[in-house]
């Protein structure tokens, strides 16, 4: 069986379910790329010792890799550990679709996602999120398809959640400041500097700030480390005005 299990991005965030599932697995291969953990991830060694442990890189899941541990699943109870959910990133889609051919039996396991404690956690209703996009550094190109949905987002009053860019073996982690220079730069329209925005840092850790204010005002606070994320706006309704204000003040 193949397993897919989120670990949510703390060890308080795994789920009994999650914590059953890592006990009963021959081999768990856990996801060291896709996104950052708050505790080592070593520490899950302690939940299966007698289980072999992969502390896997992208080649070690991906590609030529995905036939082999497909297979593996067909005699053994393999486990996919990933940070957050296993499927809001699309990284481990591919697994999932050869399983499925290959007639070899997965369950999914979910877990606390960026989604659900970004809509949740700072106040904002949930429906009246647009397509969420991911902001990457415009190193070979100018990512217009990010700001073309927050503007179209904008344009029917719906917020967007804004991923930053995060390549961990590549030792990359965009920031809020940087990520708010790369909008202004890239708003051809003019006058997103100006929209109220929160900035989230290392939601769900135990050092986590969220700051609120004009997307141009976030730059210029201090933050923990990455991993960050936007909310740019849209008209907020009075509760969420409150909220936000609120998050304004944290600042």
């Amino acid at each position: 069986m193949l397993v897919f299990i989120g670990l949510g991005y703390s060890l308080r965030h795994l789920t009994r379910e999650a914590i059953d599932w890592l006990g009963k697995a021959d081999v768990i291969y856990i996801d060291t790329y896709t996104s950052l953990y708050e505790d080592s991830l070593e520490n899950l060694r302690n939940l299966n010792p007698r289980a072999v442990f992969v502390m896997a890189k992208r080649r070690e899941l991906e590609g030529e890799a995905i036939g082999r541990v497909v297979e593996e699943a067909r005699h053994k109870t393999v486990a996919i550990a990933v940070p957050g959910d296993p499927f809001i990133a699309t990284t481990h889609d591919a697994l999932l679709s050869e399983a499925i051919k290959q007639g070899v039996e997965f369950r999914v396991i979910h877990g606390v996602s960026i989604l659900n404690m970004a809509y949740s956690r700072v106040g904002l209703q949930s429906y009246r999120f647009g397509k969420m996009v991911t902001l990457v550094y415009p190193t070979h190109f100018k990512p217009l398809s990010t700001i073309e949905t927050i503007y179209d987002n904008l344009s029917r009053g719906l917020h967007t959640l804004v991923l930053l860019d995060l390549r961990i073996e590549e030792s990359l982690a965009m920031s809020i400041p940087e990520a708010v220079q790369i909008l202004v730069e890239l708003d051809y329209k003019g006058g997103l500097g100006e929209q109220l925005s929160i900035g989230l840092a290392r939601l769900g850790w135990r050092d986590e700030k969220i700051c609120a204010g004009r997307l141009i005002d976030l730059a210029g606070y201090s933050y923990p480390p990455p991993p960050h994320s936007l909310i740019v706006t849209s008209r907020l309704d009075p509760v969420e005005k409150e909220i936000f204000e609120y998050w304004r003040r944290q600042c």
